[in-house]
């Protein structure tokens, strides 16, 4: 019975680059009988991800009963784990028993074992529970502590009102006025304490209560209530510290207790509970299938360079009965098929930022290849110190804890980008605000840094509309959309800052290039029939040929008469959205510069504390003294520059990835795709022995 079809093209190694794994989908019918088998070896193998059928002909499983019972075990279970805490000690292998064998066993393990788990939880609730209650009291005593005769003597009585309060140090003496004159000096005030909160005592005939609340009131008296304790409550505070010994004492045993349990069964617990999670996945999935009255059908997506373990996985589940079909998605498919990014090592890292933004769709360009380069680039710029790069890259190679916090593939591309700081900072930057750059020192001259981040800027659009854009057009074979947009866009943006930089008469001798652009006069150099040097002319028929096509291809594009007109207005006003956007690469060159100021003046100020503070003859004070100053010096030199670099490199990196999500991807990047997740089996604490999976 077994067959496998398959579609024509299946993708090869020789696929275009910048693209997403490529998917295929499947789908294959066998005999209930091997359902179980089926599911458990592919949960087991983890190379398929399941999808709901597609097909409205036949029937769907109703699991509400079965997911329920496995539900219930399983918080049962994991209460136990938490109480008991994970077992130590490697993976156990095991032969996986079927699903109904692993509920008897879980049920009858909960029989014996719930009745010691409960128990322990209750009394380890109720230490807690007087514990809670003797702090609680604690707290309250020690309120009263400079009260020294039993507090049974402050409870008022048919003939005598007694309130205790709290009361501001500064109100003491105005509220024993008020109460004295409000009573006809019918009252007995005491104040007990130190600071700026006092304990008050008053006691009054009951029958003067009405007359004592409304002073209390108007004084901000926070009353207190008495507890019901004979003793003092100095001696009642150390009868109930021995109380605390004592339960600590039970605390101890019943902690010997549970780690007892913990010992004999935490890895029976740990183990029950992982199949049974299993089992749950394996249960829920099944209500993504189809069923006829023998069959089972199944769907799902599976990266094409690992396509060819599905049949044999299939043959093995179902012993070769089985119709297996794979195919490559269709056009109209695609907002469906699930994404996996798939780069090389080092341009993999730099996926953490694609992750960040959003996943691409599975017809689009891949942006992390074209990003890797350029993010790297553009985060040495606002760093621009060699020195900061080295410190920066051997942060993020160390084992520290505070380096661990931030995720692997994080730190590994800080590490590339801290490289890259190194080589800038030779180039423009120095070594910890010390030296200046073998090229340039933007501090002193900026111009040509300024010249250097609009080059880089124009070219980093030309590549998201030229490359980037071009190939999403190329893998959609969207036409249209890559003559006249794209080239379009390429075609405007070189022509018009050529035209740009003849009328600022800019030269590249800062670059080694003995050339400056022919100084034009404004209307001159945009006047499409006026005369100029060739280079002029050259750029000026580059940017009209591209305003032509875009203008063309509005309409052409365009729906009705509002988007036709609308339509070429809107690439004459998009020149305007691209000045904007090379604009924005400027902020390179300010957040380098920043960067070097500030380690400059760190320099500059440890430098003049320095010189101002340390003695001119040494003797043996001095020398202690000038030992200090040092110290202190070193410590603040050491901390600014930390400092420095930790918020430069934010900056930095929150800056570079502006400009990649606001400025590079804006202009070819839609993301929304949805990331393939493997059915996979998670295990911890079990794995299968010789990897054989029953069924039910």
């Amino acid at each position: 019975m077994r067959r496998r079809l398959s579609s024509f093209w299946l993708p090869s190694s020789g696929d275009p680059m910048f693209k997403t794994a490529r998917m295929q989908k499947f789908r294959v019918v066998f005999l209930q009988q091997a359902h179980d088998s089926v599911v458990a070896r592919l949960h087991e193998a983890g190379v398929v991800q399941l999808k709901e059928i597609s097909e409205l002909e036949v029937a769907r499983k109703a699991l509400d009963e079965e997911v329920y019972e496995i539900s219930s075990l399983l918080t049962k279970f994991k209460e136990a784990r938490e109480f008991l805490g994970p077992p130590l000690g490697k993976p156990v292998e095991i032969e996986e028993p079927p699903y109904g064998q692993i509920l008897k066993q879980a049920k009858k393990f909960l029989d014996k074992f719930e009745p010691k788990l409960i128990a322990l939880k209750a009394k380890k609730e109720e230490l807690n529970q007087r514990r809670q209650e003797l702090h609680a009291q604690m707290e309250m005593l020690r309120t009263f502590w400079e009260i020294k005769f039993p507090l049974s003597y402050l409870r008022p009585t048919d003939e005598i009102y007694v309130v205790v309060g709290r009361i501001a140090e500064e109100r003491v003496r105005e509220f024993s006025d008020a109460a004295r004159e409000a009573l006809g000096r019918k009252v007995f005030v005491a104040v007990l304490g130190k600071g700026k909160q006092r304990i008050l005592i008053v006691a009054c005939r009951t029958a003067e209560q009405p007359k004592l609340s409304p002073v209390l009131y108007r004084h901000e008296v926070e009353l207190l209530e008495i507890p019901s304790i004979p003793k003092a409550p100095r001696k009642a505070l150390r009868t109930l510290e021995g109380r605390l010994k004592e339960l600590d004492e039970e605390q101890a045993k019943l902690e010997g207790k549970r780690k007892k349990l913990a010992k004999a069964r935490a890895r029976e617990v740990s183990t029950l509970l992982e199949l049974l999670e299993i089992q749950r996945e394996r249960l829920e999935c099944s209500g993504l299938f189809g069923y006829t009255d023998a069959t089972v059908v199944m769907e799902g997506w599976v990266l094409a360079k690992r396509a060819t373990e599905l049949d044999p996985l299939l043959s093995a589940a179902t012993n070769g009965r089985h119709v297996l079909r794979t195919y490559t998605p269709q056009k109209a498919e695609v907002e469906a098929v699930p994404v996996e990014l798939e780069n090389p090592r080092m341009v993999e890292d730099f996926e953490y930022v694609t992750n960040m933004y959003g996943l691409p769709k599975y017809d689009e360009v891949d942006p992390t290849p074209f990003m890797t380069l350029t993010f790297a680039i553009f985060f040495a710029i606002c760093l621009s110190d060699a020195g900061y790069g080295i410190v920066l890259g051997l942060f993020m190679a160390s084992g520290f804890w505070f380096a661990k916090m931030f995720p692997r593939k994080l730190r590994r591309m800080m590490i590339v980008c801290a490289i890259f700081t190194v080589i800038v900072g030779l180039l423009i930057g120095g070594w910890f605000g010390f030296g200046q750059g073998l090229w340039v020192d933007p501090i002193q001259r900026p111009i040509p840094l300024l010249k250097l981040v609009v080059f880089i800027g124009i070219l980093h659009l030309i590549v998201a509309f030229g490359m980037a854009g071009a190939l999403k057009d190329l893998f959609r074979r969207d036409w249209k959309s890559l003559i006249f947009g794209r080239v379009s866009r390429i075609l405007i943006l070189i022509g018009f800052f050529g035209l740009s930089f003849c009328v600022l008469g800019i030269g590249l001798h800062e670059f080694g290039i003995n050339f400056t652009f022919p100084k034009t006069e404004l209307f001159t150099v945009f006047n499409p029939f006026g005369a100029g040097a060739a280079i002029v002319v050259a750029f000026r028929t580059i940017f009209y040929l591209g305003l032509g096509v875009g203008m063309v291809g509005a309409v052409l594009i365009g729906k009705g008469a509002g988007e036709k007109i609308g339509g070429p207005i809107n690439v004459i006003y998009g020149i305007t959205g691209l000045i904007a956007d090379v604009t924005s690469y400027t902020r390179l060159l300010a957040l380098g510069i920043a960067t070097g100021v500030i380690a400059f003046s760190i320099n500059f100020i440890v430098g003049f504390a320095y010189n101002g503070m340390m003695p001119a003859e040494l003797t043996p004070l001095s020398a202690i003294y000038a030992g200090l100053l040092l110290t202190g010096l070193g410590f603040i030199f050491i901390a600014a520059h930390c400092f420095n670099i930790f918020i430069n490199s934010l900056g930095g990196f929150i800056h570079t990835m502006r400009l990649h999500f606001a400025e590079f991807f804006s202009k070819f990047y839609e993301a929304g795709g949805e990331k393939f997740v493997p059915f996979k089996a998670k295990r911890t604490f079990t794995k299968v022995k010789g990897g054989e999976w029953p069924g039910r």
